[in-house]
Protein backbone atom coordinates (compact mmCIF):
# COMPACT_ATOMS: atom_id res chain seq x y z
CA UNK A 1 0.00 0.00 0.00
CA UNK A 2 1.32 3.15 -1.01
CA UNK A 3 0.98 6.27 1.68
CA UNK A 4 0.91 9.72 1.02
CA UNK A 5 2.68 12.06 2.91
CA UNK A 6 4.06 15.72 3.66
CA UNK A 7 6.50 17.85 5.71
CA UNK A 8 3.54 18.64 8.02
CA UNK A 9 0.71 17.14 9.58
CA UNK A 10 -1.84 20.41 8.62
CA UNK A 11 -1.05 18.77 4.64
CA UNK A 12 -1.60 15.36 5.00
CA UNK A 13 -4.32 13.83 3.89
CA UNK A 14 -5.48 9.91 5.22
CA UNK A 15 -6.33 6.92 3.37
CA UNK A 16 -9.06 5.07 4.50
CA UNK A 17 -9.20 1.93 3.14
CA UNK A 18 -10.87 3.06 0.06
CA UNK A 19 -9.86 6.44 -0.97
CA UNK A 20 -7.69 9.69 0.60
CA UNK A 21 -9.94 12.25 2.59
CA UNK A 22 -8.25 15.06 3.70
CA UNK A 23 -6.18 18.31 2.96
CA UNK A 24 -3.19 17.30 0.55
CA UNK A 25 -1.29 20.53 -0.13
CA UNK A 26 -2.96 22.69 -2.01
CA UNK A 27 -5.56 20.66 -2.42
CA UNK A 28 -8.98 19.04 -0.05
CA UNK A 29 -10.30 15.59 -1.10
CA UNK A 30 -13.66 14.79 0.31
CA UNK A 31 -15.94 11.89 0.04
CA UNK A 32 -18.76 12.16 -2.49
CA UNK A 33 -21.55 9.76 -3.44
CA UNK A 34 -20.07 8.13 -6.90
CA UNK A 35 -16.71 9.39 -6.72
CA UNK A 36 -13.96 11.44 -4.54
CA UNK A 37 -14.57 15.61 -4.65
CA UNK A 38 -11.52 17.48 -5.13
CA UNK A 39 -11.50 21.50 -4.15
CA UNK A 40 -8.63 23.73 -3.98
CA UNK A 41 -8.15 24.46 -0.32
CA UNK A 42 -9.26 27.42 1.41
CA UNK A 43 -6.91 30.43 1.04
CA UNK A 44 -5.86 31.86 4.47
CA UNK A 45 -5.52 35.87 5.04
CA UNK A 46 -3.95 37.72 7.22
CA UNK A 47 -5.26 40.79 8.34
CA UNK A 48 -2.99 43.91 7.71
CA UNK A 49 -3.33 46.83 9.89
CA UNK A 50 -4.98 49.10 7.74
CA UNK A 51 -7.81 46.00 7.31
CA UNK A 52 -7.74 45.94 11.00
CA UNK A 53 -8.39 49.57 11.14
CA UNK A 54 -10.55 49.48 8.43
CA UNK A 55 -12.60 46.18 9.78
CA UNK A 56 -12.79 48.44 13.28
CA UNK A 57 -14.64 51.92 11.69
CA UNK A 58 -17.16 49.90 10.20
CA UNK A 59 -17.84 48.23 13.33
CA UNK A 60 -18.03 51.16 15.40
CA UNK A 61 -20.30 52.75 12.42
CA UNK A 62 -22.77 50.55 12.50
CA UNK A 63 -23.17 50.67 16.43
CA UNK A 64 -22.67 54.40 16.49
CA UNK A 65 -25.40 54.48 13.79
CA UNK A 66 -27.75 51.87 15.85
CA UNK A 67 -27.96 54.05 18.56
CA UNK A 68 -28.65 57.05 17.04
CA UNK A 69 -31.82 55.38 15.15
CA UNK A 70 -33.24 54.51 18.69
CA UNK A 71 -33.03 58.33 20.08
CA UNK A 72 -34.70 58.74 16.98
CA UNK A 73 -37.47 56.42 17.12
CA UNK A 74 -40.40 58.51 18.32
CA UNK A 75 -40.29 59.94 14.74
CA UNK A 76 -40.00 56.80 13.23
CA UNK A 77 -42.09 54.40 15.10
CA UNK A 78 -40.40 51.68 13.38
CA UNK A 79 -42.29 52.72 10.50
CA UNK A 80 -38.57 52.76 8.28
CA UNK A 81 -38.23 51.33 4.64
CA UNK A 82 -36.26 48.26 4.17
CA UNK A 83 -33.12 49.73 3.02
CA UNK A 84 -33.15 52.23 5.72
CA UNK A 85 -30.51 51.16 8.45
CA UNK A 86 -28.07 49.98 5.52
CA UNK A 87 -28.75 54.00 3.82
CA UNK A 88 -28.52 55.24 7.74
CA UNK A 89 -25.39 53.79 8.63
CA UNK A 90 -23.85 54.67 5.27
CA UNK A 91 -23.12 58.75 6.17
CA UNK A 92 -22.11 58.00 10.16
CA UNK A 93 -19.58 55.77 8.27
CA UNK A 94 -18.05 58.14 6.30
CA UNK A 95 -17.70 60.59 8.90
CA UNK A 96 -16.28 58.38 11.21
CA UNK A 97 -13.31 57.86 8.29
CA UNK A 98 -13.18 61.07 7.54
CA UNK A 99 -12.33 61.87 11.22
CA UNK A 100 -10.40 58.97 12.00
CA UNK A 101 -6.10 59.78 12.36
CA UNK A 102 -4.79 56.12 11.49
CA UNK A 103 -1.58 57.56 13.19
CA UNK A 104 -2.53 58.58 16.69
CA UNK A 105 -5.88 56.04 15.99
CA UNK A 106 -8.32 58.86 17.68
CA UNK A 107 -11.21 60.45 16.25
CA UNK A 108 -11.44 64.49 15.60
CA UNK A 109 -15.21 65.49 15.33
CA UNK A 110 -15.83 69.41 14.67
CA UNK A 111 -18.75 71.39 14.94
CA UNK A 112 -20.65 70.33 11.39
CA UNK A 113 -18.46 66.96 11.02
CA UNK A 114 -22.31 65.69 11.02
CA UNK A 115 -23.87 68.09 8.95
CA UNK A 116 -24.41 65.86 5.92
CA UNK A 117 -27.15 64.01 7.48
CA UNK A 118 -29.19 67.06 7.00
CA UNK A 119 -32.11 65.82 4.63
CA UNK A 120 -31.79 62.04 5.27
CA UNK A 121 -35.22 60.24 4.95
CA UNK A 122 -36.15 58.02 7.44
CA UNK A 123 -38.77 56.68 5.21
CA UNK A 124 -38.18 57.25 1.03
CA UNK A 125 -41.75 55.58 0.03
CA UNK A 126 -42.80 58.94 1.84
CA UNK A 127 -40.66 61.71 1.92
CA UNK A 128 -41.19 64.40 4.59
CA UNK A 129 -40.08 66.97 2.05
CA UNK A 130 -42.95 66.13 -0.09
CA UNK A 131 -45.56 66.44 2.96
CA UNK A 132 -43.85 69.47 4.41
CA UNK A 133 -43.19 71.93 1.79
CA UNK A 134 -41.62 74.54 3.54
CA UNK A 135 -37.68 74.47 5.19
CA UNK A 136 -37.07 74.38 8.79
CA UNK A 137 -34.15 76.27 10.31
CA UNK A 138 -32.07 74.98 12.50
CA UNK A 139 -29.00 77.72 14.73
CA UNK A 140 -27.23 76.76 17.86
CA UNK A 141 -26.40 79.78 20.09
CA UNK A 142 -24.42 79.23 23.14
CA UNK A 143 -26.36 76.02 24.80
CA UNK A 144 -29.70 76.77 23.00
CA UNK A 145 -30.74 74.94 19.86
CA UNK A 146 -33.39 76.40 18.51
CA UNK A 147 -35.77 74.89 14.86
CA UNK A 148 -37.32 77.44 13.49
CA UNK A 149 -40.60 76.45 11.44
CA UNK A 150 -42.06 78.87 9.19
CA UNK A 151 -45.67 79.68 8.50
CA UNK A 152 -47.68 76.98 6.75
CA UNK A 153 -50.31 76.93 4.55
CA UNK A 154 -52.94 73.92 4.43
CA UNK A 155 -52.75 72.53 2.14
CA UNK A 156 -50.63 73.91 0.15
CA UNK A 157 -47.47 73.18 2.35
CA UNK A 158 -48.87 70.39 4.45
CA UNK A 159 -50.22 67.06 2.58
CA UNK A 160 -53.11 65.58 4.35
CA UNK A 161 -53.49 61.58 3.21
CA UNK A 162 -57.17 60.54 2.35
CA UNK A 163 -58.81 59.34 5.59
CA UNK A 164 -56.75 62.05 7.79
CA UNK A 165 -58.21 65.12 9.40
CA UNK A 166 -55.69 65.90 12.03
CA UNK A 167 -51.56 65.76 11.81
CA UNK A 168 -49.37 65.88 14.89
CA UNK A 169 -46.10 67.96 13.93
CA UNK A 170 -42.84 66.51 16.18
CA UNK A 171 -39.70 67.68 16.60
CA UNK A 172 -36.98 65.87 17.80
CA UNK A 173 -33.63 66.33 19.27
CA UNK A 174 -30.90 63.78 20.51
CA UNK A 175 -28.07 64.05 22.74
CA UNK A 176 -25.27 61.91 22.15
CA UNK A 177 -21.56 62.29 23.89
CA UNK A 178 -19.16 61.06 21.35
CA UNK A 179 -16.19 60.98 23.41
CA UNK A 180 -17.70 59.03 26.94
CA UNK A 181 -19.81 57.01 24.22
CA UNK A 182 -23.35 57.80 26.23
CA UNK A 183 -26.70 59.20 24.95
CA UNK A 184 -29.65 60.94 26.73
CA UNK A 185 -33.36 60.68 26.35
CA UNK A 186 -34.33 62.53 23.23
CA UNK A 187 -35.96 65.71 23.92
CA UNK A 188 -39.47 66.40 21.95
CA UNK A 189 -41.95 68.96 21.50
CA UNK A 190 -45.17 69.08 19.41
CA UNK A 191 -47.98 71.05 17.46
CA UNK A 192 -51.21 69.89 16.55
CA UNK A 193 -52.25 70.48 13.12
CA UNK A 194 -56.32 70.26 11.39
CA UNK A 195 -57.39 69.62 7.98
CA UNK A 196 -59.57 72.22 8.63
CA UNK A 197 -57.23 74.94 9.49
CA UNK A 198 -55.53 77.32 6.23
CA UNK A 199 -52.87 78.80 7.94
CA UNK A 200 -50.26 77.20 11.13
CA UNK A 201 -48.29 80.46 12.64
CA UNK A 202 -44.57 80.41 12.44
CA UNK A 203 -43.09 78.45 15.12
CA UNK A 204 -39.89 78.39 17.10
CA UNK A 205 -38.53 75.49 19.05
CA UNK A 206 -36.27 75.56 21.63
CA UNK A 207 -33.85 72.88 23.17
CA UNK A 208 -31.27 73.32 25.82
CA UNK A 209 -28.20 71.38 25.05
CA UNK A 210 -25.38 70.03 26.78
CA UNK A 211 -21.64 70.79 25.93
CA UNK A 212 -19.94 68.75 23.96
CA UNK A 213 -22.62 66.81 22.53
CA UNK A 214 -23.60 65.55 18.84
CA UNK A 215 -27.46 67.21 18.83
CA UNK A 216 -29.40 65.60 15.73
CA UNK A 217 -32.70 67.22 14.94
CA UNK A 218 -35.54 65.79 13.12
CA UNK A 219 -39.31 65.95 12.33
CA UNK A 220 -41.84 63.56 12.25
CA UNK A 221 -45.82 64.15 10.95
CA UNK A 222 -48.42 61.65 12.67
CA UNK A 223 -51.41 61.53 10.67
CA UNK A 224 -54.61 60.54 12.38
CA UNK A 225 -58.33 60.21 11.24
CA UNK A 226 -60.76 61.64 14.37
CA UNK A 227 -64.42 61.48 14.72
CA UNK A 228 -66.64 61.02 17.87
CA UNK A 229 -63.36 61.29 20.39
CA UNK A 230 -62.02 57.79 18.45
CA UNK A 231 -58.34 58.60 16.90
CA UNK A 232 -57.34 56.47 14.75
CA UNK A 233 -53.09 56.15 13.55
CA UNK A 234 -52.76 56.31 9.88
CA UNK A 235 -49.34 56.20 9.50
CA UNK A 236 -47.41 52.81 8.21
CA UNK A 237 -44.73 51.00 6.79
CA UNK A 238 -45.57 52.89 3.84
CA UNK A 239 -46.79 56.30 5.00
CA UNK A 240 -44.60 57.64 7.55
CA UNK A 241 -43.07 61.46 6.93
CA UNK A 242 -40.03 61.83 8.81
CA UNK A 243 -36.61 63.14 8.54
CA UNK A 244 -33.70 64.73 10.00
CA UNK A 245 -33.14 68.75 9.47
CA UNK A 246 -29.82 68.73 10.76
CA UNK A 247 -26.61 67.25 13.02
CA UNK A 248 -24.34 69.84 14.64
CA UNK A 249 -21.47 69.06 17.71
CA UNK A 250 -22.21 71.56 20.47
CA UNK A 251 -19.00 73.82 21.54
CA UNK A 252 -17.19 72.94 24.65
CA UNK A 253 -16.53 69.67 26.51
CA UNK A 254 -19.25 67.44 27.94
CA UNK A 255 -19.13 66.89 31.66
CA UNK A 256 -20.71 64.07 33.30
CA UNK A 257 -22.35 65.10 36.33
CA UNK A 258 -22.15 63.50 39.62
CA UNK A 259 -25.10 61.49 41.19
CA UNK A 260 -27.96 63.87 42.82
CA UNK A 261 -28.84 62.99 46.47
CA UNK A 262 -32.17 63.63 47.64
CA UNK A 263 -32.24 62.61 51.18
CA UNK A 264 -31.41 58.64 51.12
CA UNK A 265 -31.98 58.54 47.54
CA UNK A 266 -29.86 58.55 44.18
CA UNK A 267 -31.34 59.75 41.54
CA UNK A 268 -30.34 58.00 38.69
CA UNK A 269 -28.18 59.85 35.38
CA UNK A 270 -30.31 60.39 32.27
CA UNK A 271 -27.13 59.08 30.60
CA UNK A 272 -26.38 56.11 29.81
CA UNK A 273 -23.64 54.44 27.91
CA UNK A 274 -23.87 53.19 24.16
CA UNK A 275 -23.33 49.22 24.14
CA UNK A 276 -20.07 47.89 22.83
CA UNK A 277 -19.15 51.76 21.44
CA UNK A 278 -15.66 53.11 22.24
CA UNK A 279 -14.33 56.23 20.28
Amino acid sequence: MNQISTQTKENMGKFDGKQIRGLVGNIVIRKGKKAPIVQSAPCKYKQTKATKQESSLFGKGSTLASALRHELNLIVSSNQDGEMVNRFNTPIKAVLRQCYDPETQKFSFSEDSFSRLAGFEFNIKSPLINNLWVSPEMQLNGNILTISLPEIEIPAQLKFPLASNTCTLMVIVSFTSLEQCLRKQSATQTIEMSQNETIVPARQFDFEVPQGCLCIAGIGLKYFSSHNSIRTTLNSKVFNPAGIIGAVISPGTFVLSPPVRIGNKTIASPWSPIFNLTL
